[in-house]
C-alpha cells in the first residue's frame, strides 16, 4: 500500500528549534453534562507473514543530550482517578512463545549508567499502592518448570566494590 510521511519543518538558524508536530484528539466538554474525550490510536498494519512494527524514538542531540520521552496519563479530575498505563504483549495463538518486555538503560562512556526506578504511589486516605513481581507458571507436563526470578546487584571490575542488595521491611 501507499506510504504516508508527516514531517515538520527544519531550521538551519543557530540555536533555533525545528518544527513541532502535535496530534490531538477532540475534547468533549459542554460544561456540566460530562462527555468522553476523543480516543487516539496508533496501530501498525497486519501482515500475512509478520505484522508491522511501531517505533517511537526521541531525537538525537549531536552536540548534547538526546530528547526525553514521557509516557504519562493525566491527573484525575475532581471526582475521578488518573488513567492507567498497560504495557502488554499479545498471547501466543498456536505454537510459540509470547513476546518479551525489556526495560533497559544504555551503557555509559565516561559517566554513570542510567537508573531504573519502579516506585509505587502513596495512599492519602487509603493504603499505599502494592508492588507485585511474579514469574510465570507452567501448565505443561509434570517435568515443566515455572519461571524464575533473579535479582542481581551490579558487578565492579578492576578492584572496585560490587553494588549492594538491600531488602528492607518497615
Amino acid at each position: 500500500g501507499g506510504a504516508m510521511t508527516l514531517t515538520a519543518g527544519k531550521t538551519t538558524a543557530a540555536a533555533d528549534f525545528g518544527g513541532a508536530v502535535t496530534i490531538k484528539a477532540g475534547e468533549a466538554n459542554d460544561g456540566s453534562n460530562g462527555g468522553t474525550g476523543g480516543a487516539m490510536e496508533l496501530v501498525a498494519g497486519a501482515g500475512a507473514d509478520v505484522g508491522g512494527a511501531v517505533s517511537i524514538t526521541t531525537g538525537l542531540g549531536t552536540a548534547a543530550s538526546s530528547g526525553t520521552m514521557t509516557l504519562a496519563t493525566a491527573a484525575g479530575g475532581s471526582a475521578g482517578e488518573s488513567g492507567s498505563i498497560s504495557l502488554v504483549t499479545g498471547n501466543s495463538t498456536t505454537a510459540g512463545a509470547t513476546g518479551d518486555v525489556s526495560i533497559t538503560t544504555g551503557n555509559a562512556t565516561g559517566g554513570n549508567g542510567g537508573d531504573i526506578k519502579l516506585e509505587v504511589g502513596d495512599g492519602d486516605d487509603g493504603a499505599g499502592g502494592a508492588m507485585k513481581l511474579t514469574a510465570g507458571m507452567s501448565t505443561a507436563s509434570t517435568s515443566a518448570v515455572g519461571g524464575e526470578v533473579t535479582i542481581t546487584a551490579g558487578e565492579a571490575t578492576n578492584g572496585g566494590t560490587g553494588g549492594a542488595l538491600s531488602l528492607i521491611h518497615i
